[in-house]
């Protein structure tokens, strides 16, 4: 059975916890065994993979050997009680390469995901305390880059594209979710503001930094970010903005304004 007290941490540096605290998770090709396998938990990767995501300019002469040392080391850190000559039931070596038996719920991004989906659901039904409640949980988990011990290895690459990506959707339905709630829309403002002058073609991020400007009698402000988001599109993308953008604008134009924020479907 798998233990029970020991969680890993990908959103961000890479991190093993214990109930004693955090594990000491060796050199950084050490590190990079580990983050391969949690690219796919409970599933077996060949050596081949790992030593292209370990070595990407070429493995050394002694490869076999030295993936064989690094896990060594990291099953004595993972399974510090398990048997000297016993199977072990964290970092196992299959037929076809190595598998990090660990269940979803002991790795970061996945409960990150489970919470973002959670926090949809509520705020689909309306539920908009608990929806905020559950997606600033889902988003404290974060700590930085994820799986940044494995460079440009392209399937981490990937995979951190898709989770910034999902990141970045559960930023959009907590402002949503604020705003439906009708909070300190104040705040608001100022971290959508934030958030979309780092992502200018966004498109969602800046229809609810117009709401959210409109919500507190800046429609002059929200004018001003409709034409920033129009520039930066046809600059970088070379299109106009989406129906749902132009459609808030001629409101905001026609002083038809008003504010309620329509939940993601």
């Amino acid at each position: 059975m798998f233990p029970d007290n020991l969680s890993f941490n990908i959103l961000g540096p890479l991190a093993v916890w214990s109930a004693e605290g955090p594990l000491p998770l060796g050199p950084a090709r050490q590190r990079a065994v580990l983050s391969a396998l949690l690219l796919a938990p409970g599933q077996v990767i060949g050596t081949e993979r790992l030593t292209e995501a370990i070595w990407p300019a070429g493995p050394p002469g002694n490869v076999v050997a030295s993936l064989h040392s690094y896990v060594s080391h990291l099953r004595r850190q993972l399974e510090p009680d398990g048997p000297p000559r016993g199977r072990n039931r964290v970092l196992r070596r299959e037929s076809q390469g190595y598998l990090l038996a660990v269940q979803a719920e002991r790795v970061d991004a996945c409960r990150f995901e489970g919470q973002l989906r959670a926090g949809r659901r509520l705020l689909r039904a309306g539920r908009y305390p608990e929806a905020c409640r559950a997606l600033e949980e889902s988003l404290a988990l974060w700590r930085g880059a994820p799986y940044a011990e494995l460079g440009d290895y392209e399937p981490a690459v990937r995979e951190a594209t898709r989770l910034e990506e999902l990141r970045l959707m559960t930023w959009e339905a907590l402002w949503e979710a604020e705003l439906a709630w009708g909070r300190d829309n104040g705040t608001v403002v100022a971290e959508l503001a934030a958030l979309s002058a780092r992502y200018p073609t966004r498109e969602r991020l800046g229809w609810l930094l117009m709401v959210a400007l409109c919500e507190v009698g800046r429609q002059a402000e929200a004018v001003r970010v409709y034409h920033r988001i129009r520039r930066a599109l046809a600059q970088e993308l070379g299109v106009d903005p989406g129906r749902e953008l132009r459609a808030l604008f001629g409101r905001i134009l026609r002083d038809e304004f008003v504010g309620r924020v329509c939940v993601l479907h």
